[in-house]
């Protein structure tokens, strides 16, 4: 098995496209492992192809991001295609559903009952609309969710708790990724068995500290993030599943841990929620 796994990478990401089989090679050198994630149907795709190309060590989850919901009104079946999502959650390298959720940061501050008010809570509505679409596809596929929020952690937090009492036995639930809420949010997501991931703005700003000392390791997972979130301070070289060392180094000088164990139980918690996540043959 491997020392590490990457949570949550964007590897169908223009920038890797001349240099990827050397990207995951680097990666696979530091006994990482990767979950490539789709943002819309046609980024899920290629997950799922990239996934493809490599015998061990790659796999895809797919989705819908928020800020990738239309703002305009639709009917619900036209909102998103779920059954196509549906077709590809059954590749056996589809490891989770994801990214879906909700993104209220770049909404404008509008006046109460303006028409502009209206744009804003009908986009809101789609994204939570979307998101219930993806629930479901995650329950019935028997897949954990990768879930994606902004300064909307309550209206997600409502929704999951209320989609929990429907999904019992559902052994799998899935990660807040790049968690960005307070303790006391994070501590409703390990009540609904759900766990939360960091990324190297703990390496280069401190941040979530104080989550992270907090929080129960059972919940703890890593992600990179890339090609964003470099976690080699003040270079602007674009981010890799391979710098995921540096990611469980700085987690262990927060906890005051070995980084080798952080290293162990990070990845003892992705092998359990993302249960897929086997070698091959």
């Amino acid at each position: 098995m491997p020392k590490y796994i990457d949570t949550h990478a964007h590897l169908d990401a223009d920038i890797y496209s001349r240099d990827i089989e050397n990207v995951v090679k680097a990666a696979l050198a530091e006994d990482t492992w990767i979950v490539t994630v789709g943002s819309d149907y046609n980024s899920s795709v290629r997950a799922v192809e990239i996934a493809e190309r490599f015998p061990e060590g790659v796999y895809a989850a797919v989705g819908l991001h928020p800020l990738k919901v239309p703002g305009v009104e639709l009917a619900e079946d036209k909102l998103v295609n779920l059954e196509m999502f549906n077709e590809l959650a059954k590749h056996p390298k589809v490891v989770a559903i994801g990214e879906t959720g909700l993104d209220y940061h770049d909404l404008p501050q509008v006046r109460r009952n303006s028409p502009e008010a209206v744009a804003v809570e009908r986009l809101k509505a789609n994204q939570k609309k979307a998101l219930t679409k993806f629930l479901q596809l995650a329950a019935e596929n028997r897949l954990p969710l990768l879930l994606h929020c902004r300064d909307a952690h309550d209206d997600l937090l409502e929704i999951i708790e209320r989609w929990d009492k429907t999904s019992r036995g559902f052994d799998c639930r899935g990660i807040i990724h790049h968690f960005s809420g307070d303790w006391k949010q994070a501590r409703r997501y390990f009540n609904l068995d759900l766990s939360i991931s960091f990324t190297a703005l703990l390496v280069n700003g401190g941040y979530q500290t104080e989550v992270l000392r907090k929080m129960p390791l059972s919940h703890l997972v890593l992600e990179s993030e890339c090609p964003h979130l470099t976690s080699i301070p003040w270079n602007l070289r674009r981010n890799e599943p391979s710098f995921m060392p540096s990611v469980a180094a700085a987690v262990a000088g927060v906890r005051r841990q070995k980084t080798a164990e952080i290293a162990a139980i990070t990845t003892a918690n992705a092998l359990r929620i993302l249960n897929r996540l086997r070698p091959q043959g």
